[in-house]
């Protein structure tokens, strides 16, 4: 199905105090000197489908200073489905409604999909794992509820874990304290690494395909490696996905009981999903060592086309593309083939700083919002 946003209405979000976009075009250029408010934009598009922003605000930050409350209002339609969705956020807190129904974040996450393109994501190969985690972990909670409880639940363990921990080895407090939470992290740990692994794979494949499509001389594979790998336990990636959940919940198990004394000096807990890494590799040398910049933005870009993919494939339905100040960052070989994608059925908003980077029938196709002329053409 696909997913058209028209109308997108913003009110003391940020530094705009009153901005309305109605019927927009399948494709939308914001164009803006910095500070002009681009990103503001599409903060306010990605927080009404993921209800959490990419920039990781304090909420009352986003009210526009002065005021009190701020609103997002969008109205989407899903072939012949109207959603009306609206974000209230003041003295800090959120609210939402659903076609003027008041609901809980957790009916609106999911509803409108979409993918975030951002300079920082250039560099999703080269950071820690934490970024390539998340990148599996925010797709699995958009295509499923599930998952996305799974996720909530596992860091509000590890949260809690970490605190007895830091507290045991502060005041001396009995293990046993501790050790009444590895039973929730192994039973939710192994939920949420089985369903990881089996989207990791998926995603895998696709993202290989986008990789051979901007370098086809070049090989790209990936390794998913389990915490509990440390400890001589290795397996493909195709034996990973067949583990059941029995089988991970024994070797979280094992894995905690001979860290134990370990995860008590370090008041940490080293084992579960969130301690597994993700690595790529092009022509058997790992990515984050040898792989030049170009190569390492290749696979960011094959990284967010393969999510755009899965979410169609898996989903059901086509995401909103939100691109912001990210075509300044590539060369024009990459540039192509994001275009490409652009000139396709998605509906797409971009951010940039002027029109160089756009080819005319692209321009004459999309819909151009200047803000430092205040002009909608």
């Amino acid at each position: 199905m696909s997913v058209v946003l028209n109308k997108l209405k913003l009110y003391n979000f940020r530094n705009h105090r009153s901005f309305t976009l109605i019927k927009p075009k399948k494709t939308v250029i914001i164009i803006g000197k910095n500070a002009a408010g681009k990103t503001n934009i599409i903060e306010a598009v990605q927080l009404i489908s993921r209800i959490t922003s990419f920039r990781n605000p304090k909420w009352q930050t986003v009210v526009t200073i002065g005021e009190d409350i701020a609103c997002i209002q969008a109205e989407f339609s899903q072939n012949e489905r109207v959603l009306d969705i609206t974000m209230d956020i003041q003295k800090g807190k959120r609210s939402y409604s659903l076609n003027n129904k008041k609901k809980n974040k957790n009916t609106i996450i999911g509803l409108i999909p979409a993918v975030l393109f951002i300079p920082d994501d250039l560099s999703l190969v080269k950071n820690s794992s934490e970024t390539r985690r998340n990148l599996i972990d925010g797709l699995g909670e958009q295509l499923s509820s599930t998952y996305r409880k799974i996720t909530t639940d596992y860091q509000k363990i590890i949260k809690q874990r970490n605190n007895i921990l830091k507290k045991q080895r502060e005041q001396g407090l009995c293990s046993l304290v501790q050790e009444s939470w590895d039973e929730s992290l192994i039973q939710v740990g192994a939920l949420l690494f089985t369903h990881r692994v089996r989207l990791y794979k998926k995603l895998l494949e696709k993202t290989i395909f986008y990789y051979h499509e901007l370098s086809q001389n070049e090989e790209l594979t990936g390794v998913y490696i389990p915490s509990f790998s440390v400890l001589g336990t290795t397996h493909t990636n195709s034996g990973l996905t067949e583990l059941t959940k029995d089988a991970v919940e024994a070797l979280l198990r094992r894995t905690l009981e001979e860290l134990r004394l370990e995860e008590w000096g370090r008041a940490k807990s080293l084992v579960g999903p969130h301690r597994d890494e993700i690595l790529f590799f092009i022509d058997g040398y790992e990515v984050r060592q040898y792989a030049s910049q170009g190569q390492q933005r290749s696979i960011a870009l094959a990284l967010k086309l393969a999510e755009l993919a899965l979410i169609q494939e898996i989903g059901g339905n086509q995401a909103l593309l939100l691109l912001d100040d990210v075509m300044s960052e590539l060369d024009e070989k990459r540039r192509a083939a994001l275009i490409k994608i652009i000139d396709g059925e998605l509906q797409t908003f971009i951010t940039a700083t002027d029109l160089n980077y756009f080819d005319e029938e692209l321009i004459k196709n999309a819909q151009i919002i200047n803000l430092d002329e205040k002009s909608i053409t």
